[in-house]
């Protein structure tokens, strides 16, 4: 019974929007992000001894993960490695460009292996679980929120370009350094800092090569035009946009974050307006819910 208890409160937080997310300023993101040894040590302590268990749900297709008082600790989606934590709040900020404040107790990591049902049983899941869950070293979010502000958007500007550095054989230009497109900035947090792989198979060049890319599990594809699509988003996911009214081409990226404090789903994307990443309100607003170009051009969503 308490199982099943748990399955239904997990199935309403998680299509209702309700796992808030919690935005800190971008600048002062690395020190909110860390916890004392101690504080690290006790968490991890008391985790070796958790007896966990595993609710299966559908739409899509995933493992949550519950500790002993049948409490959301993680959750897990078949075919992705995007796996999202339960943590400490934080709060991060785009003052520049918003006033809104995305609060949130969720961590993104990636897990070394695209979940599977029956994962749990594996012999890497139980030690990584644990490391996971007292990691306080900037997650996905954070390192995302890190570039509001400190990065600049150019067109057709990967995240070599922003950092002046070789990718591949190809070389930097100089009239783009510190500039960065959308599926630049997406390469850039994803692939360049958090490791995920970039490329053939792996994160393409251009948003409109995403929906064809093996990315990770596909949770919405072609849903321009079909708002309740919002709902399947969880933070960190990619967010596929369709903004020229062409309903067959992305054209736009960005990461899903949550819901901000004004009860709206909130993501980050690098844009010509306000020039670079932001999740502010220039030049459209950066929602799911309201009547703007993103939230009507919501293509698809991928968790990776």
């Amino acid at each position: 019974m308490k199982h099943i208890r748990a399955a239904v409160l997990l199935t309403t937080l998680v299509t209702s929007g309700a796992a808030v997310v919690h935005l800190a300023q971008a600048e002062d993101v690395p020190t909110r992000a860390r916890d004392n040894g101690a504080v690290v040590a006790i968490a991890q302590a008391r985790q070796s001894s958790t007896n966990y268990s595993f609710v299966r749900l559908d739409g899509p297709a995933r493992t949550a993960v519950l500790d002993e008082h049948a409490r959301l600790v993680a959750m897990f989606t078949d075919g992705a490695r995007t796996t999202v934590l339960s943590g400490p709040s934080r709060t991060f900020a785009d003052p520049q460009r918003t006033s809104a404040l995305v609060t949130t107790s969720n961590w993104v990591r990636l897990a070394p292996q695209a979940w599977k049902s029956g994962a749990e049983k594996e012999s890497w899941f139980r030690p990584w679980l644990e490391q996971a869950l007292g990691d306080r070293s900037p997650d996905i979010l954070a390192v995302a929120t890190q570039y509001v502000a400190s990065a600049h958007y150019a067109d057709a500007a990967d995240y070599n370009d922003f950092l002046g550095i070789s990718n591949r054989g190809v070389k930097p230009r100089k009239d783009r350094f510190g500039d960065v497109d959308s599926a630049g900035f997406v390469r850039l947090v994803y692939g360049y800092r958090m490791g995920y792989p970039i490329g053939d198979n792996g994160l393409p060049r251009t948003p409109p090569e995403m929906p064809k890319a093996p990315l990770g599990a596909a949770i919405a594809d072609n849903a321009v035009g079909q708002p309740q699509t919002r709902y399947l988003a969880q933070p960190g996911d990619l967010l596929l946009f369709s903004t020229d009214g062409n309903k067959g081409t992305v054209d736009h990226v960005g990461i899903y974050l949550g819901v901000d404090d004004a009860g709206q789903q909130r993501f980050i994307a690098s844009r010509g307006t306000p020039n670079g990443p932001s999740f502010g309100d220039s030049s459209g607003r950066s929602v799911l819910d309201d009547d703007g170009p993103y939230a009507a051009g919501l293509w698809g969503i991928r968790r990776l």
